[in-house]
C-alpha cells in the first residue's frame, strides 16, 4: 500500500503508476511508464522542478495477508528499467526488506547496434508480443528479446499441448502459429509434463526455435541502469504515529493483535525507498560500420583508378621499349649496310 509518493519535490499518487502482472509476484506497478492516460501521454524527466531525478516512496506491505507457502520472504521487489520496457521483475528484481529506508542510486548506459545487413537486431513488435502488451493498462512497450522468446515458446507449447505453461500465465493471449486470430489459451495442469517437455524441445532444437522465433533478434537499442544500493533503519520514532493512523484508516483488515503489537507490525511492514539519479552522464556504446556504402564505392573507384593508371603507364613503357628495340635494329641494319658499301668502294 502506498503511503506517500514524491517525485522531484512534488506529490504523486497511485494514478501515476500503471499495472502489470508478474507470474511470480502477481500485480505490480510501474512509475513513469509511457502511457496515454498518465501525465497527458508524456513521461517525467529528471530535470523537472529544478531537481536531478528523485523518486521517494513510502510503502506498507500488510504481510499478514500473504498467502502461506507461496513465498518465503517478506519484502518489496523493485527494479529500475526503461520507460518502454516491459519489466521482467522475476529475473532482475531487487528485494527491499521492511524496517529500512533504502536508497537506489542509478547511472545509465546505452547500447546501439547497427540494423540489417550488419546485424540481425530487431525493433519490430510481433503480433504475438502486441497481443501480450495489450493486456497491460494501455502502456506502450517496445520490442524485447526475452519477451519475444516467451511468446514464441508459449505459442509452441499451445500447438503441442493445447494449453500454455502455468508459470507464464501473464502470456496467455497468443496467436497460434500460422493463424491471425488472438486466443486466450488455457493453462496446462501443473502436473502435466507436456508443457515442460515442449519447453525443453523448443530450447534444445534450433529448427523449432528458428521456426517459431525467427523474428527474435537482439534489441537494436537497449538502456541499462547500473545501481548502487544503501539503506538505513526506518521509520523514525516521530513518524510511527503517522504511519499508524494511515494503516488504521484503510479498509484492509488489521492483525488481530494490532492494538498491542502495532509498533512491531509497522517495523515489520514499513519500507521506504529513494530512487536517485546518481549521474547525468550517460555511457553510450554505439556500433559503427567500418566501411559504409560511400566508402565502398570510393575504395572501388580509387583502386580501379590506381590499377588503370598503373596499366596505362605499363603500356607506355612497353611501347617505348618496342620503339627503342626497333630503333636499335634499324640502326644496326643501317650500320651493316654502310660497312658493306665502304668495303665495296675500297675494292674498286
Amino acid at each position: 500500500m502506498l503511503i506517500e509518493c514524491v517525485y522531484n519535490g512534488e506529490n504523486c499518487s497511485s494514478a501515476d503508476f500503471v499495472e502489470f502482472i508478474s507470474p511470480t509476484y502477481g500485480l505490480c506497478y510501474t512509475f513513469n511508464a509511457q502511457s496515454s492516460h498518465i501525465n497527458n501521454g508524456t513521461i517525467h524527466y529528471n530535470n523537472e522542478n529544478g531537481y536531478s531525478g528523485q523518486l521517494q516512496l513510502d510503502l506498507y506491505i500488510h504481510s499478514h495477508q500473504y498467502v502461506p507457502y507461496l513465498t518465503d520472504a517478506v519484502s518489496i521487489v523493485t527494479m529500475v528499467h526503461d520507460n518502454t520496457q516491459l519489466p521482467l521483475i522475476e529475473r532482475v528484481g531487487i528485494q527491499m526488506v521492511p524496517g529500512r529506508k533504502h536508497k537506489l542510486e542509478y547511472s545509465k548506459k546505452t547500447n546501439s547496434f547497427l540494423p540489417s545487413p550488419y546485424t540481425t537486431c530487431s525493433k519490430i513488435v510481433t503480433p504475438g508480443m502486441q497481443a501480450m502488451f495489450d493486456q497491460f493498462s494501455g502502456a506502450k512497450y517496445d520490442y524485447g528479446l526475452e519477451i519475444c522468446f516467451i511468446v514464441a515458446m508459449q505459442t509452441y507449447t499451445y500447438d503441442q499441448c493445447g494449453c500454455v505453461s502455468p508459470y507464464q500465465w501473464s502470456a496467455r493471449y497468443i496467436i497460434p502459429h500460422g493463424e491471425n486470430n488472438i486466443i486466450y489459451a488455457n493453462l496446462c495442469n501443473i502436473s502435466d509434463p507436456c508443457y515442460s517437455d515442449a519447453a525443453d524441445r523448443f530450447q534444445g532444437s534450433l529448427s523449432i526455435s528458428n521456426n517459431y522465433a525467427s523474428n527474435c533478434g537482439l534489441e537494436c537499442n537497449t538502456n541499462e541502469y547500473v545501481l548502487q544500493l544503501s539503506s538505513g533503519l526506518a521509520p523514525s520514532s516521530w513518524y510511527m504515529n503517522s504511519i499508524k493512523e494511515f494503516v488504521e484508516s484503510l479498509s484492509i483488515p488489521l492483525p488481530s493483535n494490532w492494538s498491542s503489537t502495532w509498533s512491531n507490525e509497522i517495523q515489520n511492514n514499513y519500507v521506504s525507498l529513494d530512487i536517485v539519479c546518481g549521474s547525468t552522464l550517460v555511457q553510450s556504446y554505439t556500433q559503427q560500420a567500418t566501411l559504409q556504402s560511400v566508402d565502398v564505392i570510393s575504395n572501388i573507384g580509387g583502386q580501379t583508378g590506381l590499377w588503370i593508371g598503373i596499366s596505362f603507364l605499363s603500356l607506355m613503357e612497353f611501347a617505348e621499349m618496342i620503339f627503342r628495340l626497333i630503333r636499335r635494329q634499324v640502326y644496326l641494319i643501317k650500320d651493316k649496310i654502310q660497312k658493306r658499301r665502304n668495303v665495296y668502294d675500297t675494292k674498286l
